[in-house]
């Protein structure tokens, strides 16, 4: 943490205080490989209970608050070519996750989703909160949800995105852990309401199948119940950024724990194409 001090000749005018968080991944293949830290600059939306009051006066009443940010790039395991190097990314991956007002995708609704492209770079994260429409129990929350700012359809704002992110036209594929029961109905659902549908050409991609792969240093499986995120997080030595069940902040720890369980079960790009499917099957 670093203070910069702006002075004259009789007061001190300005502080300025930079933070930053460090998360430490171990990556692994055969062995393990070698341990990483990241510095990165903490998000503004990791938290968003504690700070939406003072994010929503910073938009108009016009303007959507949709947050597009900086991130890290995630490296997965990939195939090596013969004459060395590897083999060229098949896909735009983008890790999804979010929140919502019950866990029935017909009844229920979207009240946040946050994706962040595995490329990272400049604008690499997609998070708004999205009005559902609904009363919740929670009163200060049902204020915050339905302030004329916060977008009730987010859908054409999320094409635009990935069209800016997808590399040459190559394959998007989502994933989001238990994507499978939660997270892909309701988005489904969200661009029908719309009047849209998830283009053909995104693939889905559960990552919930790959954690019940994994298994402990003695060669024993995972305990059955203990594939959520939270305890992968805890198993694959992910430190979180932010509260658990924040979309942004589980979207940061699935991009981790994914890129773990990549070199662990050695698996490509191309093998995680193999396992998804396309938005018709809830269709």
């Amino acid at each position: 943490m670093s203070f910069i001090f702006f002075r004259n000749s009789r007061h001190l005018r300005n502080c300025l205080v930079i933070g930053a968080n460090v998360r430490l991944l171990g990556i692994y293949s055969d062995k393990f490989i070698s341990s990483q830290c990241i510095v990165s600059p903490l998000s503004t939306y990791c938290e968003v209970a504690r700070r939406l009051p003072e994010t929503i006066t910073r938009f108009s009443l016009k303007e959507p608050k949709i947050s597009y940010q900086y991130s890290d790039t995630i490296h997965l395991y990939q195939d090596k070519k013969h004459g060395g190097g590897t083999i060229d990314q098949t896909a735009t991956i983008l890790v999804l996750d979010l929140g919502t007002t019950g866990v029935n995708s017909k009844k229920d609704q979207i009240t946040e989703i946050a994706i962040r492209d595995l490329k990272g770079g400049p604008d690499s994260t997609f998070h708004t909160l999205v009005n559902p429409e609904l009363p919740l129990k929670n009163h200060k929350t049902n204020q915050i949800l339905t302030k004329s700012n916060v977008p009730r359809y987010f859908c054409l704002m999320l094409l635009k995105w990935v069209k800016s992110r997808r590399m040459d036209s190559k394959l998007v594929l989502l994933v989001a852990h238990n994507g499978h029961c939660f997270d892909f109905p309701f988005l489904v659902r969200a661009f029908e309401q719309n009047g849209n549908q998830i283009p053909n050409d995104w693939l889905l991609l559960d990552s919930l199948p790959f954690a019940r792969q994994l298994r402990h240093p003695d060669g024993t499986k995972l305990e059955k119940g203990n594939h959520k995120l939270n305890d992968l997080v805890t198993f694959c030595n992910v430190v979180p950024e932010g509260s658990a069940h924040k979309a942004m902040a589980d979207v940061n720890a699935l991009c981790f724990v994914l890129q773990h369980m990549t070199f662990v079960l050695k698996l490509t790009i191309t093998d995680l194409i193999k396992r998804s499917f396309t938005p018709s099957r809830y269709l």
